[in-house]
């Protein structure tokens, strides 16, 4: 049975004119980077900075940058550390074949940049939650974001030793210009443009081409931004193809759902 549904997605794919790519956490598990929530997930996980033991999830918070900016900051030099230092795997370079000569569009909640690294079009992709590379101003009247700076980590004390970085005034510490938990904060203008670029790309494909595909994969239910993405892309009229290793059923005859994790189902293509 799953054999006939690869055969199936294999052939959507190859006979789409666009793909639409909606990718959650569970894109970079199998390169070795933690999925944030299900079981043993980060967001549950404790860290040891300094002399505290501080849970993930005060860690990433617009408060945690206010109230403990250097534990807050040393937890994304870490991630930071292990985004720059790991691999895509290889199913990046399998999908970027089957996708690098159609018209498509990425839409990720992951803010790693690892499909940019993967040789993906950056103008081609729609970061929903921010990108850890870049950084605003605590200041939340100041809109403006930047380019996160080189943060010095060290891996053995789990220690930044780099100062806290600074707006471009200098007055004010900065925070990562992703989405946090409760987050009022984030500016969202970087993910706004793309977001302009997505809509006018969603707009031509759909008036241009009738052979078009949503390819979901690792995508969750707890936190449902990208599944939702993803069926009001669909809109009842084009096939959905949703790769997970748990939460993969499908309810509507044009959908595929195939339990699987993204590196065995895109390598295996």
């Amino acid at each position: 049975m799953q054999n006939n549904k690869i055969k199936d997605i294999v052939s959507l794919i190859k006979q789409a004119d666009a793909i639409a790519i909606f990718a959650g956490a569970g894109m970079g598990i199998d390169s070795g980077l933690e999925q944030y929530r299900g079981v043993n997930g980060l967001w549950e996980k404790t860290m040891r900075i300094g002399n505290k033991e501080i849970k993930h999830i005060d860690l990433m918070s617009h408060q945690a940058f206010d109230k403990t900016p250097k534990e807050a900051w040393t937890f994304i030099a870490y991630l930071i550390n292990k985004y720059n230092k790991t691999k895509p795997h290889e199913g990046f370079n399998k999908l970027l074949e089957f996708v690098k000569h159609k018209d498509y569009f990425i839409v990720t909640s992951n803010i790693d940049e690892h499909f940019q690294k993967a040789g993906f079009n950056e103008y081609k992709i729609l970061e929903i939650h921010g990108s850890i590379f870049y950084m605003q101003s605590m200041d939340i009247l100041e809109k403006e974001i930047w380019l996160t700076p080189k943060l010095k980590f060290d891996k053995k004390t789990f220690s930044l030793k780099s100062p806290i970085p600074k707006c471009l005034g200098g007055k004010y510490n900065c925070r990562p210009n992703i989405m946090m938990f409760g987050d009022w904060f984030w500016v969202s203008t970087k993910s706004a443009h793309q977001q302009k670029r997505y809509t006018a790309w969603q707009k031509q494909i759909k008036a241009k081409y009738k052979n078009i595909v949503a390819l979901e994969i690792g995508a969750g239910t707890v936190i449902r931004t990208i599944r939702t993405a993803s069926e009001r892309f669909v809109a009842d009229k084009y096939p959905l193809i949703r790769i997970n290793l748990n939460d993969y059923k499908v309810n509507r005859n044009n959908h595929i759902g195939i339990q699987s994790g993204a590196k065995d189902f895109l390598t295996n293509l």
